[in-house]
C-alpha cells in the first residue's frame, strides 16, 4: 500500500531530476510537482517489510489500492 512522502530539499531535487515511477517507469518530472517551497509530496513505494524502495505516480499509486 502506496503512503503519502514528503520530500525536501536534495531529494525533492534528485526526484525531479533523475527520479522514476517503480511500476510504470514514468520520469517524475511528468507528475511530481514541487511546492513553493521546493518539496515535493508523492506516494511510496515499499517492500512486504515496509521498506521503502522507490515511488509511485498517482495513477500507480491510485491503482495499488
Amino acid at each position: 500500500m502506496a503512503k503519502t512522502e514528503y520530500l525536501q530539499g536534495d531529494d525533492a531535487q534528485r526526484l525531479l531530476k533523475k527520479g522514476y515511477c517503480e511500476a510504470c517507469l514514468r520520469q517524475a518530472r511528468e507528475w511530481a510537482r514541487p511546492d513553493r517551497f521546493g518539496g515535493c509530496l508523492v506516494h511510496g513505494d515499499y517492500d512486504s517489510r515496509g521498506n521503502l524502495t522507490g515511488f509511485l505516480c498517482p495513477d500507480c499509486a491510485e491503482a495499488e489500492r
